[in-house]
């Protein structure tokens, strides 16, 4: 009676297998389709931006000019670190005058 159970079981592995590999395949298919038409309708989508020539001119402008707007923010970040720095030493200085000058008002009394 065991061995009847076992060989159903094995009957019905084995009948998953085979269905799962006919199924599997027929999933692979659909999905090597599936991007096909995808990889189809990118490279139209792809083909229809690139336009002519004007649009390569157009981008070397553009990038002409982000690269001076990226140099004028480098110079405006450099002139405010130096303002930073102008300010933490100016700051510094204070609080050492400060200090100093309560020590020797304190002397004086």
């Amino acid at each position: 009676m065991i061995y009847v159970n076992i060989a159903g079981y094995i009957a019905t592995a084995l009948g998953g297998l085979v269905l799962g590999a006919m199924y599997g395949r027929r999933v692979a298919a659909d999905a090597a389709s599936l991007m096909h038409s995808i990889q189809t309708r990118l490279a139209a989508v792809e083909h229809a931006m690139r336009g002519t020539h004007d649009a390569g001119a157009q981008n070397a402008a553009a990038t002409e000019h982000h690269a001076s707007a990226i140099e004028k923010l480098a110079g405006a970040i450099e002139k405010h670190a130096a303002a930073v720095d102008d300010h933490g030493a100016a700051t510094v200085a204070a609080a050492v005058e400060s200090r100093s000058g309560g020590a020797a008002a304190a002397a004086k009394d």
